[in-house]
């Protein structure tokens, strides 16, 4: 018996230094940057994170996202966009509110201060590259009255975004206890925010310089919160294009951050970070692994999905026994662009069908109207032309024969029995011969003219002479008292 308790212990005691030992190895210092779909939870230094497809809003990676947690000055995600939604005229002038001044102490700051007067858009470019809390009052109080009517506009429009588990406080993030979202929550808000192009392009800044009518200039966006936006900074991803740092002691280090590639754009959340670093760490390895979570696919294979919406070509003299009827599938070749990619989520159809769609609203193609066979494989039919908005340029291509094309054999013709009749395919012979067929017309009209003529002048001599002979009648039956009637 005691042996077998004694074997019993040993077993647990191996199971727990292999349980141990496995999970000392899922460590964010055991990061394989050469494998980064491998990332695990346990791989990130942040408490709270996610990845999301920024189209879709399908998450592609999870670690505790549907649990609350202080988001710091990511608030002012929801804060700009709010603020670009008033209607708000960019370029008009304003007075800063005496609201800005009502911050805690160790606030971050624009700075800007009450009765200041600056362009409402660089307002909004100050307060969230440099994270202003004063800023954030300010734009509150110009656009809902008070600060108690904006943070209830933030409630609203979470909600309306899809948010369930979100509850704002304030205009800046600074810790209240009320005042919380969760990973997954502030993906959807920052989904949202970058659908607004406004929002867009103040998100995607490095740096800036605003300008307050009575200090001059002020520089924006200058800070470590914007370090991976800008290249020579150890933590820079190309193709990062935002969106916003926060840090508070309650909060941690935090950063919701976006990347786009050839088409694809991916959403990212870190929350509570221990330190500055690890949430910009925690960021790359993320925007890594949704790398790893997209199908790339050429011009020739998005071509290939998207033709039949693009290209339908029926031969009309193909041969009768054409295997497709007729049909002719166009190929692309000599594409200018060879490196253009589109990135796909992979195992999402509703992700192909809105990628084909796309791809097909932006290409046009350049056919012959007079296409008839023969045709031959490889033959050059007519000019493919794709806009790539991840460039800003066009793509061009050549549109080739997929296959020959058979011309259909013609029928025997009368004229290959009878030889002399190919004069009438002469048009002179046709010219003399219609001339000639418009003489004897005349000719025929002009003889039953003359005919018709001569009945006439016949009928009236008859008429004439009936007359003549009835008056004469008449007269007779008169002299003779009536006793003979005129015949008729």
């Amino acid at each position: 018996m005691r042996r077998k308790l004694s074997a019993l212990i040993s077993l647990a005691l191996i199971w727990m230094i292999l349980a141990c030992a496995g999970a000392s190895a899922l460590t964010p210092e055991n990061y394989d940057s050469q494998n980064p779909q491998q990332l695990s939870p346990d791989m990130l230094y942040s408490e709270a994170a996610i990845l999301m497809d920024a189209n879709s809003g399908d998450v592609l990676f999870g670690k505790n996202e549907y649990t609350r947690m202080h988001p710091a000055s990511t608030t002012k995600i929801m804060t700009l966009l709010l603020g670009i939604e008033s209607g708000f005229d960019l370029n008009a002038q304003i007075s800063i509110p005496q609201a800005a001044a009502d911050i805690a102490r160790d606030s971050t700051l624009v700075p800007v201060f009450p009765g200041e007067t600056m362009r409402y858009g660089d307002l909004l470019i100050g307060f969230f590259l440099n994270s202003g809390n004063d800023g954030a009052n300010a734009v509150a109080v110009l656009v809902a009255g008070s600060i108690e009517n904006f943070v209830a506009k933030m409630n609203q429009r979470a909600a309306e975004i899809g948010c369930r588990d979100t509850h704002f406080a304030n205009a800046h993030g600074y810790t209240q206890e009320d005042h919380y979202t969760t990973a997954y929550d502030m993906a959807l808000i920052t989904q949202e925010a970058m659908r607004n192009e406004t929002f867009r392009a103040i998100a995607r800044l490095g740096k800036a310089t605003i300008r307050v009518n009575e200090r001059g200039d002020i520089a924006a966006g200058a800070g470590r919160s914007r370090l991976i936006l800008q290249e020579g900074s150890p933590y820079y991803y190309a193709g990062a294009i935002g969106v916003k740092s926060g840090t508070t002691s309650a909060a941690g280090n935090c950063f919701v951050g976006a990347a786009e590639r050839d088409g694809a754009e991916i959403i990212s959340v870190a929350f509570k970070a221990p330190q500055d670093d690890q949430r910009w760490i925690d960021t790359q390895r993320l925007f890594d692994y949704g790398w790893t979570c997209y199908d790339a696919y050429t011009l020739d294979e998005m071509y290939a999905i998207a033709a039949p919406q693009i290209v339908n070509i029926v031969i009309s003299n193909a041969a009768s026994d054409d295997p497709n009827g007729g049909r002719l599938r166009l190929e692309v070749a000599q594409i200018s662009n060879s490196d253009y990619l589109r990135m796909v989520e992979r195992g999402s159809e509703q992700a192909i069908n809105d990628a084909v769609a796309d791809f097909v609203s932006r290409t046009q193609v350049q056919l012959p109207h007079d296409l008839t066979a023969p045709i031959s494989q490889g033959e050059i039919i007519g000019d493919l032309s794709y806009y790539d908005p991840s460039t800003g340029s066009t793509v061009t291509a050549k549109l080739i024969a997929e296959r020959d094309v058979a011309e259909r054999t013609a029928l025997m013709r009368l004229t290959d029995y009878l030889p002399f009749l190919r004069i009438f395919e002469n048009p002179l012979f046709l010219v003399l011969l219609a001339v000639l067929l418009v003489l004897v017309l005349l000719i025929v009209l002009l003889i039953a003219s003359k005919r018709a003529e001569k009945q006439r002048r016949r009928r009236k001599i008859y008429e004439r002479k009936r007359e003549e002979y009835l008056r004469r009648q008449a007269q007779a039956a008169r002299r003779d008292g009536g006793s003979r009637r005129p015949r008729q």
